[in-house]
């Protein structure tokens, strides 16, 4: 008796080519173009199968940007790792930033700058921000007077967020309006921050 053939749901890395024809789609061309549909077609399989894996285009689309997301926060904090100086630290991390945003736009806006309704994405995604937000908040604590109160280098964390996001979001939606290329954002933030911290 031959061995049962796999049905298309069962077959051998079905999900991660889903995973991967997804991310190509969504990295090169935006998230309006991603579909299940697409990604199906793509892929060689049925639309129910690719259901049976992410149950709409939402989930699949907050599985790309988990993933994104920890590979370059896994990155980032290596960089920052690598240089004994804190305040090369927090270069490295405004310099990362926004190469992200730059280079990921769809997924930086939906990681950092979209609210979604759905709770266990809000959950998910403040599960992913504890580590970055605990390291960023060490590192701004490393270069404030050491007397500095936890409530101010709070702020600092904030207003340091703030910057970045803010100068993110103009490059990302409107460079000309604002004179912005990559190297302006990355050095007007640079400046404001470094500024802000030292103040």
């Amino acid at each position: 008796m031959s061995p049962r053939k796999p049905t298309e749901n069962e077959s051998p890395g079905l999900r991660q080519r889903i995973i991967d024809a997804a991310s190509q789609i969504f990295v090169e061309e935006g998230y309006e173009h991603l579909s299940m549909r697409r990604v199906a077609q793509i892929v060689g399989c049925s639309q129910m199968a690719a259901y049976r894996h992410f149950a709409n285009k939402e989930a699949l689309t907050q599985h790309l940007c988990a993933q994104l997301y920890t590979d370059f926060s896994s990155r980032m904090f290596r960089q920052m790792e690598a240089a004994d100086e804190p305040w090369e630290q927090i270069r490295i991390f405004i310099s990362a930033l926004v190469n992200f945003a730059v280079s990921y736009p769809d997924h930086y806006s939906l990681v950092f700058l979209v609210r979604h309704a759905d709770e266990s994405v809000i959950a998910e995604r403040e599960r992913l921000g504890e580590e970055f937000l605990q390291t960023i908040h060490e590192l701004i604590r490393r270069v404030l007077p050491q007397d500095t109160p936890v409530a101010t280098s709070n702020m600092r964390l904030r207003q340091v967020l703030t910057c970045l996001h803010g100068t993110a979001a103009l490059l990302i939606a409107h460079p000309r309006a604002y004179g912005l290329t990559k190297v302006k954002a990355i050095k007007d933030a640079e400046d404001t921050i470094m500024r802000l911290l030292r103040d």
